[in-house]
Formats: C-alpha cells, sequence, structure tokens
C-alpha cells in the first residue's frame, strides 16, 4: 500500500475521515460502503479488493440507500488532487530513473 511505500500517511486514508464516518453511521453503514456508494452515484466503477467472505458480502450490500446530494458535495470536496500512481512521483526513488506520464 502507498502508506507502507511511505508515500501517504494515515490521515490520507478516507476510511477514518471524520466526514466519512459521520455519514457512515448516519446511514448505518460503514465508511467503505460509504465510499462504494460514493463512487457507483458518480458513475464511476470502484474496484474493491478483498479475499474476505465478509467483506465481499459488505462491499455489495450499497444498493439499499442513496447519498444526498449534499453528502455527494460534502464528499467530492475531500478530493486533494493527488495522484497516486503517478510513476514521476516514485520511479526515480525506487528505479533510479524519473518516469514520468504526463509530458
Amino acid at each position: 500500500s502507498y502508506l507502507e511505500l511511505d508515500m501517504a500517511s494515515s490521515s490520507d486514508v478516507l476510511l477514518y475521515d471524520p466526514l466519512v464516518t459521520g455519514i457512515a453511521k448516519r446511514h448505518n453503514k460503514t465508511p467503505a460502503q460509504i465510499l462504494i456508494r460514493w463512487a457507483l452515484q458518480r458513475n464511476t466503477l470502484p474496484l474493491c479488493k478483498t479475499t474476505r467472505s465478509e467483506r465481499m458480502k459488505e462491499n455489495r450490500d450499497v444498493f439499499d440507500f442513496y447519498l444526498s446530494a449534499k453528502d455527494m458535495e460534502a464528499l467530492n470536496g475531500l478530493n486533494q488532487h493527488r495522484r497516486y500512481n503517478d510513476p514521476g512521483a516514485f520511479a526515480e526513488t525506487g528505479m533510479g530513473t524519473f518516469c514520468p506520464i504526463y509530458e
């Protein structure tokens, strides 16, 4: 993960963000379910990764509620415009060469 690569800090993990956890409590859902639902309502496909059957079930249990426009706007406001998959940000240290993907 990006935490282990020292490319992110625990404060970057949205599962623990007070806004996300507050919305989760209101809907009686987990923070992960809130973020999956947010992605679906934005017409994007979240790629959930787990090998645990209880998490697979939890990840599918997001079609019995909707996030309000106010919740969606608040979640959209969490965007920090960061790219975690940009090799230009980590390839030089890890591979000894600069590899920008946006030139």
